[in-house]
């Protein structure tokens, strides 16, 4: 066969070669597989022993970094050795100057100009014969690159050259339509990720819509001129006008003239981006009702962020301001019983005392003589006290005031004395023993009503404690606080104990243990009073079913000291005191 028939065939077969491998190009259906078949396609065409694609790519943070894919040998050969750089061999095919083909790369002068390797690195691919052909897109970009090499000189004839560039020519226009098809994906991905979105937001909207159309509040909308935009069901409910009515007007139609000054201070607010909450004034009605009303305002903003105008939410609280005003009034008819329940258990315990002593008197007088004659003006004196105590309690209660008689130097141990004399048949009649030691000589200032009402009130809450009977004892002692000498009294009964859980109440006001007759003014009173001497008042007590009872213990600052009075041995006081079984609680 004659030559020129051979270099037609071989011609015939290059071409075959380049239309399948432009096939094979338009075929691929990702980056990597299309680079690989455009690499194997020109090592065919160029009869190089090994080729590589180098090739740009641009990550999804616009970033240009370098793959590549082999043809003609072992990737594990090349693993070890960096990517290309722009040096003067590889600078004409990376800026896509022209194709670089030479018949032995290692004679070119530019070979060998670059560190760190000048030449060839130890154990790179014996190149000799080289042939570099740009890969460029219609507009210029340069896109890679086709390297093919051969350890022999002089493989690659010019037919070489043009059958790998019109390689190159298919493998760019190939990768731009991947691209193109990339980009266009990406759009219709984005557009219905965005028609989704555009859904999603819709729905959004029609149910927030719907929840304000239902809401029991009135929402409505204005803009920054005070103009109506929206207006709700609750709304048109409340304020009697329809959306077609209202909307567009100013929202001064619903505010009190008087009221009209808030509406500028309300806008700056909102201008400022500041939230309202909360906030009760009184609006109109339609038919010029005034309604009480909660309102919350907050900044209405559009896409840029800009404050356009504000939402309202209105609660008509009416309904909760009468029922304030009915509680306000049985708290009223509530203090008005407890005030009774007042009067009635301090003037109870006079009333009680001077009962007691008629009865003396009378009882007296039945044998009178001289002796039993001052007996009787004692009792009767005492109960003429008493009588006045039930008056000035009176005076107190309505009047609304404290005693404001001047307070006087006077023995705690006189008072208690009065104390035990006015309660003794009383106790005698429950079968309560008294027993008292009235010990300190030192004097107290104080009012004397207030302080035997204290007394009259921890007396009648001892013998209430002991229904079957029991051990009553009164002290005054000398003792001592951190604020100097003090007077003590102490008074103890055997009764039930007070249950532990109640003990932090007892003082309150209106607390009582007494399930049926208990008022719970007794100790709160006497804790005032006491508390208002300038003294403390104190307890312990037991609710153990072997030994049981309650100690209450008043402390009065002394108004002079004097030497402490050794109690004697064996005094009644001491040895209850001693073997009491009550303990601090």
């Amino acid at each position: 066969m004659k030559s020129e028939e051979l270099q037609v065939i071989d011609l015939r077969r290059s071409l075959e070669l380049v239309v399948q491998a432009g096939l094979r190009l338009a075929r691929s259906s990702d980056l990597r597989s299309l680079v690989q078949a455009a690499t194997d396609a020109g090592l065919e065409l160029s009869g190089a022993q090994f080729g590589a694609f180098f090739y740009n790519v641009i990550d999804a943070n616009g970033e240009s970094y370098l793959l590549y894919t082999l043809s003609g040998v072992d990737p594990e050969k090349f693993s070890k050795f960096p990517m290309p750089r722009n040096t003067a061999v590889f600078a004409p095919t990376f800026e896509g100057t022209g194709v670089v083909r030479s018949a032995d790369i290692t004679q070119d002068p530019r070979y060998g100009r670059n560190s760190p390797y000048f030449g060839k690195p130890e154990g790179h691919l014996p190149v000799r014969s080289y042939l570099a052909v740009p890969v460029k897109a219609i507009s210029g970009e340069v896109l890679g690159g086709l390297f093919y090499g051969h350890e022999k000189t002089d493989v690659f004839a010019a037919e070489s050259e043009d059958l790998v560039e019109a390689v190159a020519t298919q493998a760019a226009a190939a990768i731009e339509n991947f691209r193109l098809r990339e980009e266009l994906t990406r759009k219709v991905r984005d557009l219905e990720k965005a028609e989704q979105a555009q859904n999603e937001a819709s729905k959004h909207l029609a149910e927030l819509a719907a929840i304000v159309e239902s809401s029991d509040d009135v929402i409505i909308s204005k803009d920054l001129n005070g103009i109506i935009r929206s207006w709700n069901q609750s709304a048109a409910n409340v304020f009697g006008y329809s959306p077609e009515e209202i909307i567009g007007k100013s929202i001064l139609l619903l505010i009190p003239e008087e009221l009209h000054s808030e509406e500028p201070l309300i806008i700056e607010r909102i201008r400022a981006g500041q939230r309202i909450d909360h906030y009760e004034t009184v609006r109109l009605t339609k038919s010029g009702e005034r309604i009480p009303v909660s309102v919350t305002i907050s900044p209405v903003r559009d896409k840029s962020g800009a404050i356009v105008g504000a939402s309202k939410i209105l609660r008509d609280v009416s309904g909760r301001k009468r029922v304030e005003a009915a509680l306000l009034q049985a708290e009223k008819i509530a203090a008005t019983g407890r005030m009774a329940a007042t009067i009635a258990h301090e003037v109870n315990n006079p009333l009680e005392a001077v009962m007691n002593l008629l009865y003396l008197a009378q009882t007296n007088l039945a044998q009178a003589n001289t002796e039993d004659s001052e007996a009787v003006r004692e009792y009767l004196r005492a109960a003429e006290s008493e009588v006045v105590r039930v008056s000035h309690i009176a005076r107190q209660t309505l009047g609304y005031y404290r005693e404001n008689a001047s307070a006087v130097s006077t023995k705690l141990t006189d008072l208690v004395a009065d104390a035990v004399r006015i309660y003794d048949s009383k106790c005698a009649a429950a079968g309560i023993s008294i027993r008292s030691s009235l010990r300190s000589a030192r004097t107290v200032r104080i009012r004397k009503g207030e302080m035997m009402q204290v007394i009259s009130n921890l007396v009648a809450n001892s013998i209430y404690a002991m229904p079957t009977g029991g051990t009553l004892t009164l002290a005054v002692e000398d003792a001592n606080s951190p604020a100097g000498p003090a007077v003590a009294l102490i008074i103890e009964d055997t009764g039930t104990g007070i249950p532990a859980k109640e003990i932090p109440r007892i003082f309150e006001a209106f607390y009582t243990t007494r399930k049926t007759i208990g008022t719970g003014i007794g100790l709160f009173i006497a804790k005032q009073f006491v508390e208002g001497h300038g003294g403390q008042i104190a307890v312990a007590t037991s609710t153990d079913p072997t030994s049981h009872g309650t100690r209450m213990t008043v402390t009065l600052p002394a108004e002079d000291a004097v030497p402490n009075h050794t109690p004697a041995t064996g005094s009644a006081l001491s040895s209850t005191l001693r073997s009491s079984p009550i303990t601090d609680k």
